[in-house]
């Protein structure tokens, strides 16, 4: 191997080790995008996640409210149920005593 042969051989090992190096860097490109990715795709991951929790949540809050004022409407009609009984059963008396009191107040 003469001088001229080296020369080749050293360009030609500069060559490959120009080439390694640009495959290397488009390889940490290509890695760097692809974990840009994998980061945007597991944040959209999450929110829509969380969207879902909290729609859940909401919905679950909903239907205990209409539960809670379903049982504050029957209670509200059963007790006024009560109170009209209560009214029926309290007139006479009433009467009587409103009776009372006016002949206590007018004269006769």
């Amino acid at each position: 191997m003469g001088p001229q042969s080296d020369v080749e051989l050293i360009k030609a090992i500069y060559r490959a080790e120009r080439e390694a190096e640009r495959i290397v860097r488009e390889a940490e490109e290509t890695g760097r995008a692809l974990l840009a990715a994998a980061e945007t795709a597991a944040r959209e991951s999450v929110e829509a996640k969380n969207l879902e929790i909290t729609r859940g949540e909401r919905e679950k809050r909903e239907k205990e409210t209409a539960e809670t004022e379903k049982e504050a409407q029957t209670l509200l009609e059963r007790t006024r149920l009560q109170v009209e009984a209560w009214v029926r059963r309290s007139e006479p008396g009433i009467d009587s005593i409103a009776n009372a009191l006016l002949d206590r107040i007018l004269p006769s």
